[in-house]
């Protein structure tokens, strides 16, 4: 076998963005302060019963933020994910895995809603050109590895800070992919309950997106103080979608609001 089906071989897999991308994170580390803490490390979700190896783990100049990366190479292909809406409304909420230990005792271990940058668009939908309609959506079975993964992850460091009398964790899961990633906008009204298209659309380039939905079947505690509202926010997971050119940016623009860290000491 000659070197060009060799190199073919090697590029048919999706090692070399994942790691291309860990190194472009170590190389432009002075810019965004991110390091590559780990890379292929493995995983168990004791509660999923699921088991894997993360592609990157990277890890903020304080110590507070880490995220789960799973890189994703496709070929000539875009993501485009749905917004119906007449307008683009930026979102500055996520959903992150919390572990804070204030004086030695526990104030936050498990999924919470936090306020951060880069603000972007949010939607639950995404479109993949060539998926089987029969199967579950590659984006949903990837990001519910994810959500298991970022948990694990989470549970492995969690006797590390609870020896700690003041830690501050948090843990966000990122998709980062060669895929184009679009916005589809449309006013619902446009859409014809006869054949279950949209007659009218637009679509513009995103750098990345919020990708928020359920994603997780594990069963939960949720606080029905606020209604059954509250049952739908506590199933739902944040996953960030990113293109890998935009990934330098992302990370450069990533920042938790100061009330985060006002809000996580008080309890």
């Amino acid at each position: 076998m000659n070197e060009h089906k060799l190199s073919d071989i090697v590029n048919q897999s999706g090692f070399p963005l994942q790691i291309g991308v860990a190194h472009h994170v170590r190389e432009t580390s002075a810019n965004h302060g991110w390091k590559v803490l780990y890379t292929e490390h493995s995983w168990k979700n004791a509660a999923s019963n699921t088991d894997g190896f993360i592609d990157i783990v990277l890890e903020d100049e304080h110590g507070t933020s880490v995220m789960i990366v799973e890189c994703k190479r496709v070929l000539e292909s875009s993501w485009v994910f749905l917004n119906a809406d007449t307008g683009v409304k930026n979102r500055r909420q996520a959903k992150a895995w919390v572990t804070c230990y204030i004086s030695g005792s526990t104030g936050c271990f498990g999924w919470t809603d936090l306020t951060l940058e880069p603000s972007c668009p949010e939607s639950q939908y995404c479109v993949i050109f060539g998926q089987d309609a029969k199967s579950k959506p590659m984006l949903e079975r990837v990001g519910a590895e994810l959500v298991f993964a970022t948990e694990g992850v989470a549970e492995e460091e969690n006797p590390y800070h609870a020896r700690r009398q003041d830690s501050i964790r948090m843990y966000f899961s990122v998709i980062v992919t060669t895929a184009r990633l679009k916005l589809c906008t449309f006013d619902p009204k446009e859409i014809s309950l006869f054949d279950g298209k949209v007659s009218a659309s637009s679509f513009q380039d995103v750098p990345y997106v919020r990708f928020r939905k359920q994603l997780s079947t594990q069963p939960l505690k949720p606080n029905f103080s606020d209604g059954l509202s509250h049952l739908v926010r506590a199933k739902e997971h944040t996953v960030f979608v990113v293109n890998a050119e935009a990934f330098s940016d992302f990370l450069e623009s990533f920042e938790i609001d100061d009330s985060v860290f006002r809000r996580l000491a008080s309890r």
